[in-house]
């Protein structure tokens, strides 16, 4: 599945820039895929390859999950 409109391309746009600020060591397991490094991860998401869109969804899952507090709450619940 290749992202191809606008709000793919912000979306894409976004997840470059959250990775960019990564640590230079950063490592992410993703899903059944294996685990890549922060430029594995960037390159994927720039192509739009399965991998990237997975990457994709996992930020903004992250993103959803801040914003609307149930981060927090799965934080606060192993307390």
């Amino acid at each position: 599945m290749k992202m191809q409109n606008s709000m793919d391309l912000s979306l894409k746009e976004l997840v470059l820039a959250r990775l960019d600020i990564m640590p230079p060591n950063f490592k992410l397991s993703v899903g059944d895929k294996g685990t890549f490094t922060k430029q594995e991860l960037m390159y994927h998401v720039n192509e739009g390859d399965s991998i990237g869109v997975q990457v994709i969804e996992m930020q903004l899952n992250f993103i959803k999950a801040l914003t609307t507090g149930k981060l927090i709450e799965a934080i606060n619940k192993d307390e």
